[in-house]
């Protein structure tokens, strides 16, 4: 469930990164389906969401999770947050016997990308500045 912390949050990174943190032009609607599909490991201080992870794990036939979101607030970057969450994620995923995880990032987002690598995950495609990982679990 998103609380009005994570919503707000994520309204903040949309404002900062227009059209590049999330790519859609209904950002309301992006904020329904998380809501409603996805599960979500987050950090708070004091009500003020730190980070969090968006994530489906509910591909029975297929056995692959997949991370849709991460976001941490910018005086909580580079301090570890993003991989202790998406970690929790993926015990979570493979808790449930899941048996891999993929994500897709923009291709020219070099931080993520070597937060992901440094994860384990690797890179299976590239197409139109996009890349999609993914990582047995």
């Amino acid at each position: 469930m998103l609380t009005d912390a994570i919503t707000q949050l994520i309204r903040e990174e949309q404002a900062r990164q227009p059209g590049r943190f999330i790519e859609t032009a209904d950002l309301d609607a992006y904020l329904k389906k998380i809501d409603e599909r996805a599960e979500i490991v987050a950090e708070s201080d004091g009500g003020r969401c730190r980070g969090f992870v968006a994530f489906y794990c509910n591909n029975l036939t297929t056995r692959r999770a997949f991370i849709t979101l991460v976001a941490v607030a910018p005086q909580d970057r580079q301090s570890g947050l993003a991989r202790t969450l998406v970690t929790r994620a993926l015990d979570i995923c493979r808790e449930r016997g899941f048996s891999s995880c993929g994500l897709e990032v923009r291709a020219d987002n070099a931080p993520a990308i070597a937060l992901y690598e440094g994860l384990g995950f690797n890179t299976v495609s590239e197409t139109a500045g996009r890349r999609v990982l993914e990582r047995a679990l």
